[in-house]
């Protein structure tokens, strides 16, 4: 799976290189829907705009028993308001690590306070819920994401740098796990070709389960074809002992 993932990178790299279209900037720039990596930007939709993704996660983990765990994440997105959109998630997970076979529907709504653009400073919010489904015994979270994003120029293919700050709250978790646990991510992405931008981030991501923690480094290429179709794919070494030993990301997100 790691060869899978840089095979991914390299020939989206090698696409883009190649391609002489000019992709549409917003497209191109944009890091919404975590393609290609966990790190997401400020920007919101146009209302009546939909935006549809399916992602999916290969983690291998450093445990005794099922190290393999499959995250499929689709999305659907649509802008209700100027600066206001809704989004539906059911994600779901498979493998052979304890967590699998399980997974929860995400409801939210991104509210874009200020755009990223000009070399202003973009800000948007995003309050959620998570209900679980599937095997084992888990609660309903509810939370609230904060994400800034800094252009490093007035240029729309200006490199970008971002911050995404999280917060969930677990409704009656269980002794051994959490009440209150936190995301914390930052990022760069950067243009590197007509329709081609490479991003960076590393990331700290608590645990529902007390004293563990997913740090991360991560990697990725988003490529894009024409104005509202946009491939990714990422790779992320853990570091720390609860971490992955790294994961490897696809996705494909289309606008309409």
């Amino acid at each position: 799976m790691r060869k899978l993932g840089a095979g991914a990178i390299t020939a989206l790299a090698v696409a883009g290189v190649a391609g002489d279209a000019w992709a549409d900037d917003k497209a191109l720039m944009g890091l919404s829907t975590e393609i290609p990596i966990t790190v997401e930007d400020a920007a919101a939709i146009e209302k009546g705009d939909v935006s549809l993704k399916l992602r999916s996660t290969f983690d291998r983990l450093k445990l005794d028993g099922g190290r393999n765990r499959v995250n499929l994440d689709p999305e659907m997105e649509v802008g209700v308001a100027n600066g206001l959109s809704l989004k539906a998630n059911p994600a779901y997970r498979v493998g052979n690590a304890d967590d699998t076979r399980q997974g929860d529907v995400k409801l939210s709504a991104e509210i874009n306070l200020l755009e990223p653009k000009n070399g202003r400073l973009g800000i948007s919010l995003e309050p959620l819920v998570d209900i679980p489904y599937g095997s084992g015994t888990m609660a309903t979270e509810v939370g609230i994401i904060g994400r800034l994003t800094q252009p490093l120029g007035t240029s729309s293919r200006a490199p970008r740098l971002h911050v995404n700050l999280g917060w969930r709250r677990l409704i009656d978790p269980e002794s051994d796990q959490r009440e209150n646990r936190f995301l914390m991510v930052a990022g760069v992405n950067v243009a590197v070709g007509p329709a081609t931008a490479v991003a960076f981030d590393i990331l700290r991501d608590q645990q529902q389960e007390r004293g563990k923690a997913d740090n991360l480094v991560e990697v990725g290429v988003r490529h894009v074809i024409g104005d509202d179709l946009a491939l990714g794919a990422g790779v992320g070494v853990g570091f720390g002992p609860d971490s992955p030993r790294y994961r490897v990301l696809v996705g494909v997100q289309r606008s309409f």
